[in-house]
């Protein structure tokens, strides 16, 4: 499962301290993992009971992840319904390895500017720029032109904005500010439609467009780039929190 390490503008225990906190989470995931299967082995259990009670691990952990990213021990932030309810997020989180870490819609603080960025993956030696596309299962997604694709979806269609105007951005932004912190790392950018097709669009030099066939090796690879922890990649994430605008208040008030 990758680490979930900034939700939004929520304050993160991984901006007090990201090392001792992702080498943690590996460590306490792997223990109650361990503690799990212990306790699995000692009953026989149905096939149906073994699912549930490993979707409940997993929730288990989910729900560690959201605390992490929404609270430190002096403060606190409300965690946003966009990220409690965001399938696409939770699909990521369990299906990408433990060493990836995840920022769900950051507000990076420029000079000029708060600039509200697309979600990244950061791997040992690459930045995913992910933008999602939500639409039903079985939907389509189709470029019209530079500035516009469209939704098909039960014989009716829906235009959107093209996901490459702000994954562009995003990618620009984030490129332009690590270089003038003297960090070199590749930034690519992905279009992920988890429920839906995409069709017809036109290929860009390290633009991936992950839909609903294409998931499954799309995680693979962002896995292969997350098994080891390297000093770049810690570089970035912790230049990336120091700049992040965080809106959150005190854990305990004085009464």
């Amino acid at each position: 499962m990758a680490q979930l390490i900034k939700a939004r503008q929520c304050v993160s225990r991984y901006q007090v301290d990201l090392l001792r906190y992702a080498n943690r989470f590996v460590w306490l995931k792997n223990r109650r993992m361990k503690e799990w299967k212990a306790q699995q082995t000692k009953s026989v259990i149905s096939l149906n009971r073994w699912s549930a009670e490993g979707k409940e691990f997993l929730e288990w952990l989910y729900r560690m992840q959201l605390d992490w990213a929404t609270r430190t021990s002096e403060q606190r932030s409300t965690c946003p319904d966009e990220v409690e309810k965001s399938l696409w997020l939770r699909k990521v989180l369990e299906e990408v390895n433990d060493i990836a870490f995840l920022i769900y819609r950051p507000v990076l603080l420029t000079q000029s500017a708060a600039v509200q960025l697309d979600s990244l993956i950061i791997t040992n030696d690459m930045i995913w720029c992910v933008k999602p596309l939500t639409g039903e299962a079985g939907s389509v997604f189709q470029e019209i032109s530079g500035r516009k694709w469209k939704k098909i979806v039960g014989g009716g269609e829906q235009e959107v904005l093209n996901p490459l105007i702000s994954l562009n951005r995003t990618r620009t932004i984030v490129s332009s500010f690590l270089k003038n912190h003297g960090i070199d790392i590749k930034i690519v950018s992905a279009a992920y439609a988890p429920e839906s097709f995409i069709e017809f669009v036109h290929e860009e030099a390290d633009v991936s467009f992950i839909d609903c066939r294409t998931e499954r090796e799309w995680f693979g690879t962002v896995s292969e780039h997350s098994l080891l922890l390297k000093r770049t990649q810690i570089d970035v994430a912790e230049a990336l929190l120091d700049h992040f605008e965080t809106i959150a208040s005190p854990r305990f008030q004085n009464v």
